[in-house]
C-alpha cells in the first residue's frame, strides 16, 4: 500500500513538473488573402506528436514544452508553413493559398470539398468563366468539347430544346444513363419535359429540367464520371454526377454585376439537294406533284400551281438557290442578369435576376422561349454554429413546332412540308398562306400541305413554375467534429397546351380533286390536348465530418450520414379530335368523348453512408466509401444493397523533390467502386390500365370509358417480384503531370466498368396471357481512356497562349441478354432497326441489303431491275463512336482575348428521316445518278433456279427506267438498296465558341464608379465538317428523346442553329 501511494505522488509531482516546463502558445490562423479565419487547421509541433486544431473562428491553444522549437501550420488548399517559436506566446498566422494545382479543392460527393490531391479517382472541375464565355442560356452548351468522356449533344436547334449528357458510354440497356445532377448539395430533376413523344410522330421538345438554371449564377460544375467518386450517392448515382456550385455572397461589403448578352440564331446546315430535275414524276412535269421528279430544267417560263378562275402563276423553271435556307428567318435572343452581393465576416447573401427572351428561326411566334429566374441564398454565423439557405425560382413559357411525321388526318409540320416542295419552286413566296393560290383550297399539290400553315395555325404553349433550394444547419462540436443537417427540394408545376387546326379544301376546288390529277388532300379534322405535369422532389441528410491528425504523418477524415429521399410525378393530359368550331381550341368543342391519360409515380430511397480518407505526409491517400441504400421500387428481400469503393492516391512530387526533372507535380491514382441502378417504379407487381376489348371477327377494339362506364385491364407487361438493382463495378487507374512549373499538364485515365442484371422488358411467351415481362438479366461493359492536356506554351507580361485539349474513346460491348436472346430491339423506323446485340457494342443499326451471288454480285429482279432483298438484314455499324476530342485555345494581349473551342465526334452511324423524305420526293442529291436515264444496276445478275436444290447466275439485263427511278430510291419499292442513302456515317468537327473579349482600361470604367467592365463578340457552332456520305443534317440532332433510343438517329426533326452576338459585363 505504501509503494503505491509513494507512486502516486511520484507521478503527481512529476506532472507538477512537466507543467511548470510547459508554456502555452495561441493565436489565431487567416487567409492571407481576405484575411477569414481558417477554421480545422493543424498546428503540430515539429519532431512530435503534439498538435491540436483551430476552431471554428481560427483560433488555438498549445500546450509546448519550453525546448519546442518549431510549430507546423497544415491546411487543405494552403501552402505549409513552419514558424520557429520565440519568447512570445501569440502566434497569429496568415497561410498563403496553394496555388500549385489549378482547381485545387474539388467539391465531391455531398458537396464535399476536398483536396485534388487527395483524390484517387478522376474529377473535372470547370468554372464560371469557362462555362460563361459564349454566354450559353443553359449549363451543359458551355461544357460541350471542354470535358473528356463527356458526351453532351443539343437534340434540336430549338430554342429550350433538351441536351443529352452521357458521362463514360451507356450502362444500361432500358434504364437512364442520365448522369445525377446536384445543386449545392441537393439532387435535382432532370427530365424531359412536355410529354414527349419519342416516336415517329409529333415529337415535342420541351428542354430538360437543367435547361432551367441560370448559367450566370453557377460558380462552378464538377463532374464525377467512375463509380469510386459516385458511390455516395449509391443507386442514382450510376451514372456518374455532375455537381453545380452556386454562387455565394462574400466579405467585404455591396457588390452588384450585370451580364447582358444579344445574338443572333441562323440555321447551320440544310441539305444539299439536287439540281438539275423539277416538279413532276416519271420525268414528266405534273403541276400538282410534290416531287422533283419530274424533266430537266431548262429556265423557260412555266405556269405552276393551280389553276384559280382559269388563271395561274408564271415562274422560270429553274433551280432556286438557298431555297430551304430561305424558309426559315433569323431568330433572336437576350440573355440578361444582375446580382447583387455582399457580407461581413459573419453574414453573406447573394441575389440575383435573369432573364432569357429567345425567339426561334421558325418564322412567326410560335417558336419561342421564355424564362425568368430568380435566386436568393444567405448564410449567418453565430460562434460554432452556421445557418445558410438557397431559394430559386423558374418561371418558364416555351413554344415549340412539332417535328417528325405528320399525324395523318390530324396535322401536318413544317419540316416535313418543307422538304417536299420540288427545288424549282420557291418556298419563301409561300409564306402568304391565306393568299388565293397558297391556301388550303389552292396550294400546289394536294399530297402536302403549305408548310407556313401549320407553323401559324397549329402551335403548343408549355408553361412551367418551379422552385428548388435547401436550408442547411452546421454545427462546429469540436475542433475537429462538425454536424450538418440539410433539407433540399425540386418542385415543379407545369402546363401544357397543343392544337392543331381544323381545315379541308373546299368542294371543287383544286384540292378537292379539281387539280391535273384529280387527287384529294385529305381534311384535318383538328384536335386539342391539355395536360398538367407535377413533380417534387425532397431530399434530407444528416452527417457528421470529422477531421484529426493522429501524430505527425498520420491524419484521417471523413462523415458518416443518413440520407432520406422522396420524388415522384404526376401527369394528367385529356385530348380530343375532330374539332366542332374551326379555330375554337378547347377540350369541349367536339362531339367526341375527350380521352384522359393519367400517370403517377412515387419512390423512395433511404440510405446510410459512410467514408474516410486517411492521409500519410500530405502525400498519400487512401479514402474508403460505403453506402447502403433501401428502395421502394425493389420487392422486399431485395431492395436492400450495398455499393463499397476504394481509391488512393500517391503525390511523388511531394514525396521526393522532382524538380531537377522540370516535374512540377506528379501523382498516380487508382480506384475501385461499385453504384447501381433500381427499378423505374412499378415494375415489380401488375398495374391496371384503362382496357381494350378486342372485337371478335372486326379487327377493332373498344376502349374504355364507353357510354359513361370505366374499364380496366391488367396491363400486358408481366411484373418481376424478384427484381434486383443493376450494378455497376468499376475499375479505374490514372496519372496526373505538371511540367515546366506548371506550364504544361497532363491527366490520364483508363476505366474499366462492367453493368450487369440490366432490368429489361422481353416478350412473354403466348401461353402467359402477357405480352412483355421484366427481367433482371444482361451484362454491358464500358473500357476506355481519357487524357487531358493543360499548356502555356507562351507567357509574358503582355502575352498569353493557353491550349486545353481533351480526347476520350470508349469501347462498349453488349456481353450477355436474358436467357439465350441474341438481340433485343431498341428503336426502328420503316426497316430500319435499333438493336442490342451479344458481342457487339450497344445500338447496332441493321436494315435490308441485296441478296449476293456466291462471288458477291448484287441479284436483280428480272420483271423490274430492283435488287432482290437478302432474306436477313445486314448490319450497317453501330452508334457508338470511334473517339472524341476537343481543342480549346485562349490568346490574351493586354486587354484582348481570343478564345476559340473545337469539338471533334469520330464514328458511328445513324438513321435520317429526312434523308428517306428527299429521297422519296426525288430532291436528294443522290437521285441524279445517271442522269436519271435508264441504267443497270452496276455489278448485277439475275438468279436462275435449275430445279435441283442449285442456282445459276446470268448478267443482269433489266434496266431501272425513266419511269421506275423514282420506285428504285423508295424504301418500300426498293429497300434492298434504299437504306444506303439513309443510314450515314455520325462524325462530325465543330466550331463550338469563338470569342473576342475586351477588359476595358480601369481608368474608363472608374469613370462610371464602375470596378471592372468587358465588352465581348462570340459565336456559338458557327462552322461544322461532315464526311462526304453525309450532305443531309447534323448527326447531333434527334427526336427520339435524349437517352439511348436517341442515338438511333432521326425523323425529319429539323435543323440545327447557329449564332453570333455580343455581350456586356459590368461590376459595381
Amino acid at each position: 500500500m505504501k509503494k503505491n501511494l509513494l507512486l502516486v505522488a511520484w507521478l503527481v509531482m512529476y506532472a507538477f513538473v512537466s507543467m511548470a516546463q510547459n508554456r502555452t502558445i495561441t493565436g489565431t490562423v487567416t487567409d492571407k488573402i481576405d484575411g477569414q479565419p481558417i477554421p480545422g487547421v493543424t498546428i503540430q509541433i515539429k519532431g512530435t506528436a503534439l498538435g491540436t486544431q483551430t476552431n471554428s473562428d481560427g483560433k488555438y491553444s498549445l500546450s509546448a514544452p519550453t525546448d519546442a522549437k518549431t510549430i507546423i501550420f497544415q491546411y487543405i488548399g494552403y501552402v505549409t508553413r513552419e514558424v520557429t517559436l520565440g519568447t512570445g506566446s501569440v502566434y497569429n498566422i496568415a497561410l498563403d493559398q496553394d496555388t500549385r494545382q489549378l482547381g485545387e479543392v474539388v467539391v465531391t460527393a455531398l458537396g464535399v470539398g476536398r483536396e485534388k490531391k487527395s483524390l484517387g479517382y478522376s474529377a473535372t472541375k470547370v468554372a464560371s468563366e469557362e462555362i460563361n464565355r459564349a454566354s450559353p442560356v443553359n449549363i451543359m452548351g458551355g461544357l460541350q468539347g471542354k470535358v473528356a468522356g463527356v458526351d453532351i449533344s443539343s437534340t434540336t436547334g430549338a430554342p429550350g430544346g433538351s441536351s443529352k449528357v452521357i458521362l463514360r458510354g451507356f450502362s444500361s440497356i432500358n434504364g437512364s444513363n442520365q448522369p445525377l445532377f446536384v445543386i449545392d448539395g441537393v439532387p435535382v430533376n432532370n427530365s424531359r419535359a412536355g410529354g414527349t413523344s419519342t416516336t415517329l410522330t409529333e415529337n415535342y421538345d420541351f428542354g430538360n429540367a437543367m435547361n432551367d438554371i441560370n448559367p450566370n449564377d453557377i460558380e462552378s460544375v464538377n463532374i464525377l464520371k467512375g463509380t469510386a467518386a459516385s458511390s455516395l450517392y449509391g443507386s442514382r448515382g450510376a451514372n456518374g454526377v455532375v455537381v453545380i456550385t452556386t454562387k455565394k455572397g462574400k466579405a467585404g461589403g455591396f457588390k452588384v454585376d450585370f451580364t447582358s448578352a444579344a445574338s443572333f440564331t441562323q440555321v447551320s446546315y440544310v441539305p444539299a439537294v439536287q439540281e438539275k430535275f423539277g416538279q413532276g414524276w416519271d420525268g414528266t412535269f405534273i403541276l400538282s406533284e410534290n416531287g422533283s421528279w419530274g424533266p430537266k430544267m431548262d429556265g423557260v417560263t412555266r405556269p405552276w400551281g393551280a389553276i384559280v378562275n382559269n388563271t395561274q402563276l408564271i415562274k422560270p423553271f429553274s433551280f432556286v438557290e438557298d431555297n430551304f435556307r430561305n424558309a426559315f428567318d433569323t431568330g433572336g435572343e437576350f440573355n440578361n442578369t444582375i446580382s447583387l452581393t455582399g457580407g461581413n465576416e459573419n453574414s453573406n447573401f447573394y441575389l440575383s435576376y435573369g432573364n432569357v427572351a429567345s425567339n426561334g428561326m421558325m418564322p412567326g411566334d410560335n417558336d419561342s422561349y421564355n424564362r425568368n429566374n430568380i435566386s436568393l441564398n444567405g448564410s449567418t454565423k453565430v460562434k460554432n454554429f452556421t445557418a445558410s439557405a438557397t431559394f430559386n425560382y423558374v418561371g418558364k413559357n416555351q413554344k415549340f413546332v412539332e417535328v417528325g411525321q405528320a399525324q395523318s388526318g390530324i396535322a401536318a409540320n413544317f419540316y416535313e412540308d418543307v422538304l417536299q416542295i420540288p427545288v424549282d419552286i420557291p418556298i419563301e413566296q409561300l409564306q402568304d398562306y391565306q393568299n388565293t393560290y397558297f391556301n388550303v383550297d389552292n396550294y400546289f399539290t394536294p399530297f402536302a400541305e403549305n408548310p407556313y400553315y401549320p407553323l401559324a395555325e397549329n402551335s403548343s404553349n408549355f408553361k412551367t413554375n418551379r422552385i428548388y433550394g435547401n436550408v442547411e444547419l452546421k454545427l462546429q462540436a469540436t475542433n475537429w467534429l462538425s454536424f450538418m443537417l440539410q433539407q433540399g427540394a425540386d418542385i415543379s408545376n407545369s402546363t401544357n397546351k397543343i392544337w392543331h387546326a381544323k381545315n379541308a379544301p373546299s368542294p371543287g376546288s383544286w384540292n378537292d380533286g379539281a387539280n391535273v390529277e384529280g387527287a384529294q388532300r385529305q381534311a384535318d379534322v383538328g384536335n386539342v390536348v391539355e395536360g398538367s405535369e407535377k413533380y417534387f422532389e425532397y431530399d434530407s441528410k444528416l452527417h457528421a465530418n470529422f477531421e484529426r491528425t493522429i501524430n505527425a504523418d498520420f491524419g484521417i477524415n471523413g462523415l458518416v450520414g443518413l440520407n432520406y429521399n422522396d420524388r415522384g410525378y404526376r401527369t394528367l393530359y385529356t385530348s380530343v379530335e375532330d374539332l366542332t368550331i374551326p379555330g375554337f381550341y378547347d377540350i369541349s368543342n367536339s362531339l367526341n368523348q375527350p380521352v384522359s391519360t393519367e400517370r403517377e409515380s412515387h419512390r423512395r430511397l433511404i440510405g446510410l453512408y459512410a467514408s474516410a480518407t486517411i492521409a500519410y505526409k500530405n502525400y498519400a491517400f487512401v479514402t474508403l466509401n460505403a453506402r447502403n441504400d433501401w428502395s421502394s421500387t425493389l420487392p422486399k428481400g431485395n431492395n436492400s444493397f450495398f455499393y463499397p469503393s476504394v481509391s488512393g492516391s500517391l503525390v511523388i512530387s511531394d514525396m521526393t523533390d522532382l524538380t531537377k526533372a522540370q516535374i512540377s507535380f506528379l501523382k498516380i491514382r487508382a480506384s475501385w467502386g461499385q453504384t447501381g441502378n433500381d427499378a423505374t417504379p412499378y415494375y415489380v407487381y401488375n398495374i391496371l390500365r384503362a382496357a381494350n376489348v378486342p372485337v371478335r371477327g372486326t379487327g377493332t377494339t373498344i376502349t374504355f370509358p364507353v357510354a359513361g362506364v370505366s374499364g380496366f385491364s391488367i396491363d400486358n407487361t408481366l411484373r418481376n417480384p424478384q427484381l434486383k438493382p443493376e450494378i455497376s463495378t468499376e475499375t479505374e487507374l490514372g496519372a496526373e503531370m505538371k511540367f515546366l512549373n506548371n506550364r504544361l499538364g497532363f491527366d490520364f485515365t483508363y476505366y474499366n466498368k462492367v453493368s450487369k442484371d440490366q432490368i429489361l422488358p422481353i416478350d412473354a411467351a403466348p401461353s402467359s396471357g402477357y405480352k412483355l415481362r421484366i427481367v433482371n438479366f444482361g451484362k454491358l461493359r464500358n473500357r476506355g481512356i481519357e487524357l487531358a492536356v493543360n499548356a502555356t506554351p507562351v507567357k509574358t507580361a503582355a502575352f498569353n497562349w493557353d491550349i486545353g485539349y481533351t480526347f476520350a474513346q470508349n469501347k462498349n460491348i453488349v456481353l450477355e441478354l436474358p436467357e439465350g436472346l441474341t438481340q433485343i430491339q431498341l428503336n426502328d423506323a420503316y426497316d430500319a432497326k435499333f438493336l442490342a446485340m451479344v458481342g457487339k457494342p450497344l445500338g447496332v443499326l441493321t436494315a435490308p441489303v441485296p441478296k449476293l451471288s456466291p462471288d458477291g454480285r448484287i441479284i436483280v429482279n428480272p420483271d423490274n431491275g430492283y435488287a432482290v432483298p437478302n432474306p436477313d438484314d445486314a448490319e450497317f455499324g453501330t452508334s457508338q463512336r470511334d473517339f472524341t476530342m476537343g481543342l480549346t485555345n485562349s490568346f490574351s494581349y493586354k486587354g484582348f482575348t481570343l478564345g476559340f473551342v473545337f469539338d471533334w465526334r469520330k464514328g458511328g452511324v445513324f438513321y435520317s428521316g429526312t434523308a428517306d423524305l428527299l429521297n422519296f420526293t426525288g430532291n436528294a442529291n443522290n437521285t441524279t445518278y445517271n442522269d436519271r436515264k435508264p441504267f443497270i444496276i452496276p455489278n448485277s445478275v439475275n438468279e436462275i433456279d435449275n430445279g435441283d436444290g442449285t442456282f445459276s447466275y446470268v448478267e443482269n439485263t433489266t434496266p431501272i427506267t425513266e419511269n421506275t427511278v423514282d420506285d428504285y430510291y423508295y424504301h418500300t419499292s426498293n429497300k434492298a438498296l434504299s437504306y444506303y442513302n439513309r443510314i450515314f456515317d455520325k462524325s462530325f468537327i465543330k466550331l463550338r465558341e469563338v470569342t473576342l473579349t475586351y477588359l476595358l482600361p480601369k481608368n474608363w470604367v472608374s469613370s462610371v464608379k464602375a470596378s471592372s467592365a468587358s465588352i465581348s463578340l462570340f459565336g456559338r457552332n458557327l462552322w461544322m465538317w461532315l464526311p462526304s456520305e453525309n450532305r443531309t443534317i447534323d448527326p447531333e440532332v434527334s427526336n427520339f428523346g435524349n437517352d439511348l433510343t436517341s442515338e438511333f438517329g432521326e425523323f425529319r426533326t429539323g435543323p440545327s442553329t447557329r449564332s453570333f452576338g455580343a455581350s456586356l459585363r459590368v461590376s459595381f
